[in-house]
């Protein structure tokens, strides 16, 4: 019998251990790049940590449906680019409750774990489909998972001709709990298929269902065109009933709005749902409470035959500025149009130190191997430090001539080989015995200035090799009786 409660205690302990601590227990996979990222696809149902801020510039990414636990530990993925749909497909729900055959475009395309303490800077999305679907920052279809302490940046656009489509800050459709979130998006949906009409939903957190929303902030921009039905909303598109439960309240609360939306709704029986927290309430029960609007406008047009975009200048010319990146700061690129005045950031880059220069805490010798160091030289953070080798002694030096006869008023250039190859100090010095004889500079080169016998000695710079080379200076015939016409017999004396 205590057997068995022993059993029974541990294993509800297990039940009610929050994830992260049981993700930690059986040992997360720590991510540091974007193969790693990558490599999640292969185990969707594992335990990940992040070690590092992400770079996904110029990485293709497929979304794909994650059901284990995903802990940001406050890193960041950046440049983050949505170019194509994930293979999966599930059921999705208008207002009317009828289901239509989905596709979503997210960092995931469904969510049925965790995700939390996870940033998306410089989210992009500018897709087009002609199926229904959805598109967000995390998860396109939020399967009763829980997003927690994330943040979302970026632009998402896309451009659908299907019946049913959607766009959200963290998740596109769904069940679940997002919390303690944080928005900052340029959204922009355009559904005009004139043989058909669209249910379209834009949230700054969530776009349609039915999942829990809490303590979240957004600050959004939102642009649609719709030729059907529009539900907006700060916060939620959509609150719909939950299926599994048409008893349970469910509750929108504790949330900051500082949106703008400017919309039009082509279609004769215009409903244009767009309101400061949640744009149509379904779910009469729905705890819609204790949010704080800082900002909310809504813009609707009644020019149907001009798309609503962020910049409506048709031809667009954008001017770039850089923005170098400092120690703890990611870099970006700013674009402005100088006719519109609309801006965007994009092409973040990875936080530089400036390496300061390389300081010699022990120097290296013959006997042993030195240290030094690197630090930053705008924060003074040790940026790397390394051993300096040992320095290698020179065992020989060797001259290509150990004797030479030379005219006078002539030269001759010395070599010297220096063993090991390897040698640190590879210079050499050069000297002559008599310079009134024979002269020699700084490369070997010898010069023949007097008559008589000097030695050119060569060392090498650790003082430890060196190697000598006599010189015979003589006059040539023609020499000598040139100088006996002009000076007679008595100058060589």
């Amino acid at each position: 019998m205590k057997h068995s409660l022993l059993a029974l205690t541990l294993i509800l302990l297990l039940l009610l251990t929050p994830i992260p601590a049981r993700a930690e227990a059986a040992g997360a996979v720590e991510i540091t790049d974007a193969a790693g990222l990558l490599a999640m696809a292969d185990k969707p149902d594992g335990f990940y940590v992040l070690g590092a801020d992400i770079d996904m510039n110029g990485v293709a990414w497929t979304p794909f449906a994650f059901s284990g636990s995903l802990d940001g530990a406050g890193h960041t993925i950046y440049n983050l680019s949505l170019s194509q749909m994930g293979e999966e497909q599930r059921i999705t729900y208008d207002g009317r409750h009828r289901g239509y055959h989905t596709v979503f475009a997210a960092l995931f395309s469904s969510v049925s774990g965790m995700v939390q303490n996870l940033n998306l800077l410089n989210v992009k999305a500018d897709l087009s489909t002609d199926q229904p679907a959805f598109l967000a920052g995390i998860a396109g279809y939020l399967s009763k998972g829980t997003i927690t302490s994330c943040s979302v940046s970026g632009r998402l656009k896309i451009t659908s001709t299907a019946q049913q489509c959607g766009a959200g800050g963290i998740a596109g459709f769904g069940r679940g709990l997002i919390q303690g979130c944080s928005v900052n998006a340029e959204i922009t949906i355009i559904a005009v298929n004139p043989e058909s009409y669209c249910e379209e939903y834009l949230g700054g957190i969530l776009s349609n269902g039915f999942a829990d929303v809490q303590n979240c902030s957004v600050k959004l921009t939102g642009f649609t065109s719709v030729r059907g039905y529009v539900h907006n909303g700060g916060i939620v598109g959509l609150s719909d009933v939950n299926p599994d439960n048409k008893r349970y309240f469910g509750f929108v609360r504790g949330c900051t709005v500082d949106a703008v939306i400017s919309f039009f709704e082509d279609v004769e029986d215009r409903r244009a749902y767009c309101s400061t927290f949640v744009g149509e309430i379904q779910n009469d029960d729905l705890i819609v409470g204790n949010n704080e609007a800082v900002r909310f406008e809504s813009h609707e047009s009644t020019d149907f035959t001009r798309m609503l975009l962020p910049d409506m200048d048709e031809n667009p010319v954008y001017n770039a500025v850089v923005t170098a990146p400092r120690c703890e700061v990611l870099g970006f690129t700013t674009y402005t149009n100088p006719r519109t005045g609309y801006s965007y950031t994009d092409d973040y880059t990875a936080p530089a130190h400036t390496p300061d220069r390389w300081e010699v805490l022990a120097p290296a010798t013959y006997e042993d191997e030195g240290v030094r160091r690197q630090n930053c030289a705008e924060c003074g953070v040790l940026l790397r430090e390394e051993t300096i080798p040992r320095l290698i002694a020179s065992e020989s030096c060797t001259l290509n001539e150990s004797k030479i006869e030379l005219p006078y008023r002539e030269s001759f250039q010395l070599t010297a080989s220096v063993l090991p190859a390897d040698t640190t100090d590879k210079n050499l010095r050069w000297m002559s015995s008599d310079e009134s004889v024979v002269q020699v500079d700084t490369d070997g080169l010898v010069t023949a200035v007097g008559k008589g016998t000097a030695a050119i000695y060569v060392k090498t710079g650790d003082g430890f090799s060196s190697a000598a080379c006599e010189v015979n200076v003589y006059f040539t015939t023609g020499q000598w009786i040139t100088r006996y016409i002009l000076f007679g017999w008595l100058w060589n004396r």
